[in-house]
């Protein structure tokens, strides 16, 4: 987060640190749904995605999907994890940067390499063919949440000029004769 001015000023000053992070926020919104939508289909009763995942290019979807997500609307949060980590001062950032990039990191060797995984963790069981699970939702959505928090956390600029309940003109509150 940005410092707070050190003076107050009475013109209407617009916030970019808040107008960059809503930026963010809209965008891992537009992937992150469709990629939720991906991975909760699997679990419909009724549904099989067994054989788009064995085939393993829903994978790619999904890191296609996450990728702009987790490195490029969260790297704010890797930016402060990385602080936190350099003046040794663990905090919530520590926490987000270390789960989403762990489980993104996952995600990405295990489409990639699916191979050096065991059998055991392989979707298929046995099935050479098989992918382990990946987790390219949960971090997209950590993000995404995350990115909520902080728009909802920063300051707005606030109206100066007019309240919402105050008359339009001062004609309206002439009397009538």
């Amino acid at each position: 987060m940005a410092l707070e001015p050190r003076t107050v000023t009475a013109a209407n000053e617009d916030n970019p640190e808040l107008r960059d992070m809503t930026r963010r926020f809209w965008i891992s919104v537009a992937l992150t749904a469709p990629l939720m939508l991906i991975d909760m289909y699997q679990m419909m009763p009724g549904l099989s995605a067994q054989a788009t995942s064995q085939s393993g290019w829903l994978f790619w979807v999904e890191l296609a999907l996450a990728t702009p997500v987790v490195l490029w609307a969260g790297w704010p949060f890797f930016q402060r994890f990385w602080t936190s980590l350099v003046n040794r001062s663990p905090n919530m950032f520590t926490l987000i940067g270390m789960g989403t990039g762990v489980a993104y990191g996952y995600s990405v060797v295990a489409t990639l390499a699916p191979q050096i995984f065991p059998a055991a963790l392989r979707t298929g069981s046995g099935n050479m063919g098989g992918y382990p699970d990946v987790y390219f939702e949960a971090a997209a959505a950590i993000t995404t949440l995350v990115l909520l928090g902080q728009v909802m956390e920063l300051p707005r600029p606030q109206p100066h000029q007019r309240s919402h309940f105050a008359p339009c003109s001062t004609s309206a509150q002439e009397p009538r004769a």
